[in-house]
């Protein structure tokens, strides 16, 4: 927590009338963070003789890329390589990294400044002329935020008599791999809980142990955020390295890594221990026309779906069908928990004017309806828009954004103070304030805003079958995508078309009383467990911390607004309290988190390869479904006791903040959004669900074998 939090809260109190200083930049907008290339250790090529090629990267002063295990989320540097036909390339080597932190404490392990990654390439014995040699790059760099990269490097290099090239350059990255084992130092693995402890013994004076572990396969696991890591020498001169993880470790995972010796003058020399010992051989070489590849098996568990549901798309009559579901799953979304506690404060609305002309309340309704039409025609042009850049847009991924979430929960309070009765005012000349108008008051242009809000945070969870359509509108030409969201339109928006098209039927509601106040009053707590609840999807605690203290400042003035609703001052303190809360408070301190690991397609396979069924659970923690189905049916003790008698891998698949490689997949299963459920029983073989009961998933689980 930076401890200057408090100051700054109270300099947005008490001098929210001074001119605002920009402070704190990230990195010039622009200006590019790395240079790579790729360089030879020859000046030409010896036919069947190997030779080494180095990917270059120069980072600019903060920031930083990662080892082959970051040990925080982040991607490690990968390769696919064009070659000329017949040869070949190892695998991409990873100097000895060091154990770095940033300035939110997260400890991870990587390299700054400069960095080459080795790959041996092997021409044909029967190479000749001058050969082109191209890499197709994904790496990731990180400073306060985190950048994905992707790009091409290439070189040309001739045939014909070899000299050494670039000499000094290779000796001192070649020198930085990894080298044989020092049999006089021993190395063993215990792990507790959470917590892995490495002893080294045998390390000479003056040498320094560093360790960097290399998780067993099917361990998905990072270092513990804000937690150190321990190296300490015993008085009988053995090494105790400490590492605390974000999960149970389990007794039976076999642990190694990389063990480094660290000298007083800076020197360094490294070699692999314990389980996970690099072997010779390992980034098995494939040649495939002209290119090779590094993983011996590029198959993807998640493409044998992607055929599947096209498949079953053709052979269901396509758009019509698509049109139904989401028509019904539009009606469903009314009567999802992330919906309810918004659509009844229009039922209030509704209770309170049924006294009132029947032209009246349903030109009201029209605008609610209006305003569900046009969040669904917004997202559509959005969807539309990204298709054409081939991008994608994950429903419910403004959940994912921390900037937009913090939007949503400030307004969702303001809502709530207003219901409270922290304020209720009107501005002089009799307009409405438009924060209560929001909140209920009449108004069309409140009423289009209440429903363009309700639709808003329904996104956060979908209901069963809204998850298939939207994603099929992915992959829609332009009418259909239109067609596809306006058909989910109209079945959330029909229930208020039809109330208040019909206003006698309100009869049915209580009658207007002194009761409603109480239930304004409810419904205004409510909203704050609601917002509670969204605060949960916040990457950090500080981040949490941060974004309490603007509420506090809006907080602050809504009371201004209500105790003193006579002047027009407090509406300029109040503008005033919101801007300034944004600049101290949130806009240098709530960002997105580092991008994540890719790890869901290496799970899934490493548990098939295994010969075990694979359970992937994709969730969210702000989606409310996803909570309910794992507390009512994944983590009750017969799917429990299934999962155990079977022997499935279960893999979580978080969507909290939208990783790359969960969004792939879940588009790759015809959705854009959680929940979602698939079990792999072997490879090409699976079922899929957007919904869970206890009876049926315990129906699919009891089909599979039980252990061997």
């Amino acid at each position: 927590m930076k401890s200057h939090f408090f100051l700054r809260l109270l300099t947005v109190c008490w001098l929210v009338g001074l001119p605002l200083v920009s402070r704190g930049q990230e990195a010039p907008n622009g200006k590019q963070i790395t240079e790579r290339a790729l360089v030879a250790d020859t000046t030409a090529v010896e036919p069947g003789k190997p030779f080494y090629v180095g990917i270059q990267f120069k980072l600019i002063e903060g920031w930083h890329t990662y080892w082959e295990f970051p040990g925080s989320p982040g991607l490690p540097l990968t390769a696919k390589w064009t070659l000329p036909p017949g040869w070949t390339a190892g695998e991409v080597e990873f100097p000895l990294p060091h154990q770095l932190s940033d300035p939110h404490g997260v400890s991870f392990f990587g390299y700054e400044h400069e960095v080459v990654f080795p790959v041996k390439i092997t021409p044909t014995a029967d190479a000749k002329g001058q050969a082109i040699i191209k890499a197709d790059l994904v790496w990731q760099v990180c400073e306060q935020s985190c950048i994905r990269g992707k790009g091409e490097v290439s070189l040309k290099i001739a045939t014909g008599k070899a000299e050494p090239a670039n000499k000094a350059l290779f000796d001192k990255w070649l020198g930085q791999l990894p080298h044989s084992a020092d049999e006089t130092v021993k190395v063993s693995f215990t792990a507790s809980g959470r917590k892995l402890t490495v002893k080294t013994e045998g390390v000479a004076d003056g040498l320094k142990p560093v360790f960097f572990p290399l998780p067993p396969e099917g361990f998905a696991g990072t270092l513990e955020f804000g937690e150190k890591l321990v190296s300490e020498k015993g008085t009988d001169g053995v090494w105790q390295l400490g590492f605390p993880w974000d999960e149970e470790l389990g007794a039976d995972l076999k642990w190694g890594g990389l063990l480094v010796m660290e000298s007083a003058d800076g020197g360094r020399k490294g070699w692999y221990v314990g389980e996970s010992k690099k072997e010779e051989g390992r980034g098995e070489k494939v040649e495939t026309a002209g290119a090779t590849v590094l993983d011996a098996d590029g198959w993807d568990p998640f493409d044998d779906i992607a055929k599947g549901e096209k498949n079953k798309e053709a052979a269901s009559g396509g758009l019509l069908l698509l049109l139904v579901q989401g028509f019904f799953g539009g009606l469903l979304l009314n009567l999802m928990p992330c919906v309810l506690p918004v659509i009844s404060l229009k039922i209030f609305g509704f209770v309170r004017q049924a006294g009132e002309s029947k032209q009246r309340v349903f030109h009201l309704g029209l605008a609610f309806c209006a305003g569900v039409f046009g969040f669904f025609l917004a997202l559509a042009i959005l969807v539309l828009a990204l298709s054409k850049a081939n991008s994608s847009l994950g429903w419910g991924s403004q959940f994912s954004n921390p900037i937009a979430l913090t939007i949503m929960v400030a307004v969702i309070f303001v809502f709530s103070l207003s219901l409270l009765g922290v304020f209720e005012i009107t501005l002089g000349g009799g307009t409405t304030n438009k924060l209560s108008e929001a909140s209920g008051k009449e108004g069309l242009g409140g009423a289009f805003m209440h429903g363009f809000f309700t639709t808003l945070l329904g996104t956060s969870c979908t209901a069963p079958l809204v998850g298939p359509v939207i994603g099929a509108a992915v992959n829609q030409p332009s009418s259909g995508i239109f067609l596809l969201f306006g058909s989910v339109a109209t079945g959330l928006s029909l229930p208020y078309f039809l109330l208040t098209w019909q206003p006698a039927w309100m009869r049915f509601l209580p009658k207007p009383g002194t009761w409603m106040v109480r239930f304004k009053q409810v419904l205004g707590f409510i909203m704050l467990a609601f917002a509670m609840w969204l605060l949960n999807s916040l990457p950090t605690v500080d981040v949490v911390v941060y974004v309490l203290g603007y509420l506090l400042v809006i907080g602050f003035g809504c009371w201004l607004l209500g105790s003193y609703y006579e002047s027009r001052w407090p509406l300029a303190v109040m503008l005033a309290l919101v801007v300034g809360g944004w600049m101290f408070l949130i806009r240098d301190n709530v960002k997105r988190p580092p991008v994540e690991i890719p790890k869901l397609v290496a799970d899934v396979k490493a548990g098939l390869k295994a010969g075990r069924p694979v359970f992937v659970d994709f969730t969210a923690k702000w989606c409310a479904n996803c909570v309910y189905f794992e507390k009512t049916v994944i983590d009750t003790e017969p799917v429990q006791k299934a999962f155990r008698d079977k022997n499935v891998l279960f893999v979580k698949a978080d969507f909290t903040t939208s990783p790359p490689d969960i969004e792939e997949a879940l588009k790759k299963c015809g959705r854009a959004g959680v929940p979602l459920y698939v079990l792999f029983r072997k490879r090409g073989d699976y079922w899929i669900a957007d919904g869970l009961t206890q009876s049926g998933l315990l129906e699919e689980l009891n089909k599979l074998p039980g252990k061997n």
